[in-house]
């Protein structure tokens, strides 16, 4: 997913849950009901559920972005190889003592 996207719901996430978590403290300092306080742990647990997840996320994000980098390094070093390969046999070639490879 694009990286501004992410960043863009990741704010508005922050702002709608402080917002309900701000209302929810300034109503139990008035009065403490059971209904006010479990909204008030579900809400934390809510805030630390989506933590989680936006942890998980940045971290496959890099993983991904690590594999994709020593996929991309490998086939430049592949590419490399199978130049210096054709490169040794024009050598050979040019020397008259070219067998080719099998495969």
């Amino acid at each position: 997913m694009n990286r501004k996207i992410e960043n863009l719901k990741d704010l508005e996430y922050y702002g709608n849950i402080s917002l309900l978590a701000e209302l929810i403290l300034e109503a139990l300092k008035k009065q403490s009901t059971p209904k006010l306080d479990k909204m008030s742990q579900a809400v934390t647990q809510i805030s630390f559920y989506v933590n989680n997840l936006q942890s998980d996320r940045r971290a496959f994000d890099k993983i991904i972005s690590e594999y994709r980098e020593d996929k991309n390094r490998a086939v430049l070093r592949a590419r490399g190889a199978e130049k210096k390969v054709e490169e040794l046999e024009q050598q050979l070639k040019n020397f008259n003592i070219f067998k080719p490879l099998k495969q």
